[in-house]
């Protein structure tokens, strides 16, 4: 069985501290974080892509979420949860539409003032990237990475403030707070 992702774990305590009860784990692909945080007492919603969902019914541990949705619904769904706990999804996301539509996802079920964590690949300066891309960051070892501030510019947008963020080895584990509106 899968370990949770180093920043779910990391930030656990935080979010018992904050009294946070209900986490949606958007992306929730092998279920390592949804159980881990269910078994420390959170409410988890999974979800993930249609042809992820019928794998994850089959899985250990996917009665114990509250649901398991299709991202299709999460357009209609406004759950109010007070956490999304996104790791090592945003950043494969190829098309800039579909990122957007992801970050439209989370708003639309995240309660005002409840958290998002994104844990993603960390970009690496490689001085032949340079040379390669021209610093679009389109080489293959950088095309799927961002830094804390990429990340911030891009989230800025839908009402999230970084709140904190730390960097280990290969990953930026970023969490934000959305703004009340």
């Amino acid at each position: 069985m899968a370990v949770a992702a180093s920043s779910v774990t990391r930030y656990c305590r935080f979010f018992h501290v904050k009294h946070i009860a209900s986490v949606l784990d958007y992306g929730a692909g092998t279920l390592r974080n949804a159980r881990f945080l269910a078994k420390e007492g959170f409410t988890v919603y999974a979800a993930d892509i249609p042809g992820q969902v019928e794998r994850i019914l089959s899985m250990a541990g996917h009665e114990r979420m509250a649901a398991i949705l299709d991202v299709e619904q999460l357009e209609r769904t406004r759950l109010a949860v007070d956490l999304v706990v996104s790791t090592y999804v945003f950043n494969i996301i190829p098309d800039p539409s579909e990122k957007s539509r992801y970050l439209r996802n989370v708003r639309l079920n995240l309660r005002p003032g409840g958290y998002l964590l994104i844990e993603v690949r960390c970009r690496i300066q490689s001085p032949d990237c340079g040379t390669r891309c021209t610093f679009a960051h389109k080489c293959s070892s950088c095309v799927k990475t961002y830094s804390h501030q990429e990340l911030d510019d891009l989230v800025a947008a839908y009402g999230f403030r970084r709140f904190s963020h730390y960097y280990c080895r290969h990953a930026v584990a970023v969490l934000y707070q959305l703004q009340n509106a």
